[in-house]
């Protein structure tokens, strides 16, 4: 397909998604009685951006770890103690900051500067190719629809400070074949804020750039020292907790349904069926992490086997950003953000096979559309969009590892 066509089908897809799903929230609301979660996609509305005020209540003291044993990586901390500033935590309770002047500004300004800074880098990205759209004027509001997708909304909505990592993110893989050094810093800060983003040095890894893959690690490593010296309570000790915690996040929590809900990912996959037909609980017979660990290694070395021959470089990032996401642990919607990176290069592609471009650009539409249209556990927000979205993810890895062999089979003949 060309690439006008594709930012076509892309912004026709967030189009209809939000017009398809506001209409059946408003006939819902209006006519059909629905009550929340029915009609809405969005989260708990009395946690309605308490990320962001949490994890700056967290950090307001210095104590991240010792003191609320954060998963949060130590330089995102860095960042949110810098918004703490702009309120009293020490004073009121994160609620409390929350419906205050002072805490609803910071929070717009933390909004308004890094969705500018995703805003100018889509420009770049846009812009760059003269024929791409007939009027100059048409790059903003293509921007606005691409960058506010349901998952976008779903993240401002909770308030979550992966917003911060998505701008590293675009920022790595614009600069990814412009300036290697700048993109391996990128990488770094973005693995450094949310360490999901680490799977994405696995590229560097396959086309075998050993300095932009140590600058990566390097960075990431940096960035995420820095601050353990600087909270309180002690390098080691704060490590230490940080380690604990973030092994705690990783095994999901105590309740199956925080396991559940909202989910994207493998685990969430994996677990819904119980949780949705076997009152809440995942039986001892069920091992769900073993399961994840299995599958998850099987598809990945599957990919990384199929990526090794791979002459797309838009390719590569689309199947590890997809397998990042799917095996992140506990993923919840916001991580389909990562995916406002590959739906560019994906429409700024050069022209492939038709076919193939109309299923990639399937997958990614309806990756990025409201979903929730049914729940089947109404009380504790668990719907089909959870179902949708997990295979919707595996079906775009298995697609590209079983049908997509074209612009591998070069390498193959060379080898001959």
């Amino acid at each position: 397909m060309e690439q006008k066509k594709k930012l076509i089908g892309i912004l026709l897809f967030i189009v209809c998604g939000y017009l398809l799903y506001g209409a059946f929230s408003f006939i819902g609301q209006k006519f059909l009685g629905y009550q929340y979660p029915d009609g809405s996609f969005l989260f708990w509305p009395g946690d309605r951006f308490m990320d962001f005020f949490n994890v700056n209540m967290m950090v307001s003291e210095g104590r991240p770890y010792v003191d609320y044993y954060s998963s949060y990586p130590p330089f995102i901390l860095g960042i949110a103690w810098i918004f703490s500033l702009m309120a009293d935590y020490g004073k009121y309770t994160a609620k409390e900051i929350s419906m205050m002047p002072a805490g609803r500004i910071s929070y717009v300004l933390f909004v308004v500067i890094f969705t500018v800074i995703i805003g100018i880098i889509l420009y770049r990205f846009l812009t760059k190719q003269k024929n791409l759209l007939p009027k100059k004027w048409m790059v903003i509001p293509v921007i606005v629809c691409m960058i506010f997708t349901a998952p976008y909304i779903f993240m401002l909505d909770r308030g979550n400070y992966l917003l911060v990592a998505i701008a590293c993110y675009l920022a790595f893989v614009y600069y990814y074949e412009k300036n290697e050094t700048l993109a391996a810093v990128c990488l770094g800060l973005a693995t450094a804020i949310k360490i999901y983003p680490i799977f994405l040095i696995l590229i560097y890894f396959i086309e075998k750039k050993w300095k932009n893959m140590g600058i990566a690690i390097g960075t990431a490593g940096i960035v995420s020292i820095i601050p353990f010296v600087l909270f309180r309570g002690g390098f080691f000790q704060n490590i230490i907790e940080f380690g604990y915690a973030l092994l705690s996040f990783g095994g999901g929590y105590t309740s199956e349904v925080p396991n559940v809900y909202f989910g994207v990912g493998l685990t969430s996959l994996l677990r819904f069926p119980f949780v949705v037909w076997n009152d809440l609980t995942v039986p001892d017979w069920f091992p769900v992490m073993p399961i994840y660990l299995v599958t998850g290694s099987a598809l990945a070395l599957w990919s990384l086997c199929s990526l090794r021959r791979e002459q797309k470089v838009w390719k590569k990032i689309m199947v590890l950003t997809v397998l990042m996401i799917f095996l992140s642990p506990n993923a919840y919607m916001y991580n389909l953000t990562f995916l406002l990176p590959v739906v560019i290069v994906f429409v700024l592609a050069d022209k492939e096979i038709k076919w193939k471009d109309i299923v990639y650009l399937g997958f990614l539409g309806l990756l990025i559309i409201p979903k929730a249209y049914y729940y089947m556990l109404f009380e504790y927000g668990i719907g089909i969009q959870v179902v949708l979205d997990g295979l919707l993810l595996l079906g775009l890895i298995l697609f590209y590892n079983i049908f997509d062999k074209d612009s591998r089979k070069k390498v193959l003949k060379e080898n001959e």
